[in-house]
């Protein structure tokens, strides 16, 4: 269940709340420096002849206006955005690694690139909006009408008018532009998906001589996206034009009042230029007020990304409930079929029916072709897939699922050997058994050709049987080895036999001798054969 508590976009909060005031201070300064010019305008046309003191406070107020506009209107706000954005983004790198595996698999790459990069950056830009230039803009509104109608109540009966008109105008384009950014996230989603998927294969790409084909898919994905986006900037630039064009309107009305006073009842000069100089200011929070909350409308889809991924983090994987149920001894009990789709009978892939059972410090060897499920077996096993994939019973340990697991094919990190052991320290013993030659000493970059596939095994192997938990999985340990490691290794993994319970998919009799149960997949059935 999605709860708006998740990324909350209002946060009343006494800081929140005087960044806001401080926002508004510098339209209040500029205020004032129009008011005292307009006095310095006043009194040069009574011929006064000092002027030194009204003009340093106009000065004065003039450079706290901009300091405050810099510091106060801007820098804090933004401190706040980056602030926002980076909380966001740490919150959900953490809940998408916390999310099961079946939700995870509900989109694709680029829509989770998307949602970490794009969408908590944007969820700091909204935030700032929401809690300080919002409420700021607003302030400063309700501020200069206030001193307008201490001028000349017409003028903020002026402003009032105005206000709504101003916002009725700006409208129907932000409610476009809100809308439409729902359509932007799906296709920016495949553009990204597109993008990863070139870069992430490209040797692959370049070895099939497939560069055309996915040149094609990505001008595809690229043109889809840039006629969205081009629809989406011109409602950006319609809602930023517009009002500079209505500013002249409240400008020319307020000059006109301020100039008829002036012929009716004798009021200063100085009092059309204050007229013009609160026009243009009510024009910056007009602007802000009705800009910002189409940008924060506009934007809700990313907030809703970033929820979604939170209830994805909270949802319970099913196999809690399954390690839960664990009872007697067996570290685990599978029995039924395995499906490799949602569909079940003829519109969906079975992988095999059968029985499966792994007793604590058993070395228990899987067997079978390509395609047959032993991997997904394993998955099952780790809690990594979907517990309704399976028609029948199962009962695992709890150890189970934060077992060691060998995945194939192996995953790779740019940076050192300590770094791919992903917070862990190599075993000596399993490290003299790989005989790992000079990789501790080498930079590992995440070009394909840096680590042969060999060594790629060789660090996947490591990672794994340096972990300290009871339980091993192993897919396909001997892959790419060559014999005489491969030899050391099958006497390291029988040794572990009483202490470790080790479950390891193979494609050759090398653990035969030692295993205490093979499993064989044939024809779709799982069935022990030792």
């Amino acid at each position: 269940m999605i709860k708006k508590s998740e990324y909350p976009l209002v946060d009343a909060s006494v800081s929140n709340v005087a960044k806001a005031i401080g926002a508004a201070a510098s339209t209040m300064l500029a205020a004032a420096t129009s008011i005292v010019v307009g006095r310095v305008v006043d009194q040069l046309s009574s011929g006064v002849s000092y002027l030194g003191a009204p003009l340093a406070v106009a000065l004065i107020l003039a450079l706290a206006s901009a300091a405050a506009a810099v510091l106060l209107g801007e820098w804090m706000p933004a401190c706040l955005e980056v602030r926002c954005f980076l909380d966001g983004a740490e919150t959900c790198a953490k809940d998408i690694l916390a999310a099961p595996q079946r939700a995870f698999a509900r989109h694709e790459k680029g829509h989770f690139v998307n949602v970490l990069m794009n969408s908590t950056d944007i969820y700091g830009t909204i935030s700032a909006c929401a809690n300080v230039r919002i409420p700021g803009a607003v302030l400063s509104l309700l501020g200069i009408v206030a001193i307008a109608a201490l001028i000349d109540p017409l003028m903020s009966v002026l402003v009032v008018i105005y206000a709504p008109v101003f916002w009725l105008a700006l409208r129907l384009p932000s409610r476009a532009l809100a809308e439409l950014q729902r359509d932007v996230l799906p296709v920016q989603d495949a553009w990204l998906g597109e993008s990863k998927r070139i870069v992430e294969n490209k040797r692959s790409v370049n070895a099939d001589g497939a560069e055309g084909y996915f040149s094609a898919r990505y001008r595809g994905r690229s043109e889809a996206f840039l006629r969205t986006v081009m629809r989406y900037r011109f409602l950006e630039l319609l809602i930023s034009s517009l009002p500079a064009l209505l500013s002249c309107v409240l400008a020319a009305a307020m000059m006109g009042v301020a100039a008829w006073r002036c012929l009716t009842v004798g009021a200063g000069v100085g009092q059309v230029l204050v007229a013009y100089s609160l026009a243009q200011l009510v024009q910056a929070p007009l602007t802000a007020i009705a800009q910002r909350v189409a940008q924060v409308r506009g934007n809700l889809p990313h907030v809703e990304r970033l929820r979604e991924v939170a209830a994805a983090a909270a949802e319970p994987s099913g196999f809690e409930t399954l390690a839960a149920n664990q009872g007697g001894t067996p570290v685990a009990r599978v029995d039924g079929t395995l499906w490799a789709t949602p569909e079940r009978g003829a519109g969906g892939k079975r992988l095999f029916a059968g029985e499966f059972e792994v007793h604590p410090g058993e070395l228990v060897v899987v067997r079978g072709a390509n395609g047959s499920g032993k991997s997904r077996l394993l998955d099952f096993l780790r809690g990594l897939s979907d517990p309704t994939d399976l028609d029948g019973e199962a009962a695992l340990a709890p150890e189970l699922l934060d077992a060691a697991y060998l995945t194939y094919p192996v995953p790779v990190f740019a940076g050192d050997l300590p770094y791919n052991l992903l917070g862990g320290a190599a075993d000596p013993k399993v490290a003299e058994v790989l005989d790992l030659g000079d990789l501790p000493e080498r930079t590992i970059t995440d070009q394909p050709l840096n680590l042969s596939l060999g060594e790629r095994q060789k660090l996947g192997l490591l990672r794994a049987l340096s972990r300290p938990e009871p339980i091993v999985l192993l897919d396909e340990p001997l892959a790419n080895l060559d014999a005489a490691t491969s030899a050391r290794l099958c006497t390291y993994l029988a040794d572990l036999r009483g202490r470790r319970t080790v479950v390891a998919i193979m494609h050759s009799d090398d653990l035969d001798a030692a295993a205490d149960a093979i499993y064989e997949v044939r024809d779709g059935s799982l069935a022990r054969v030792k």
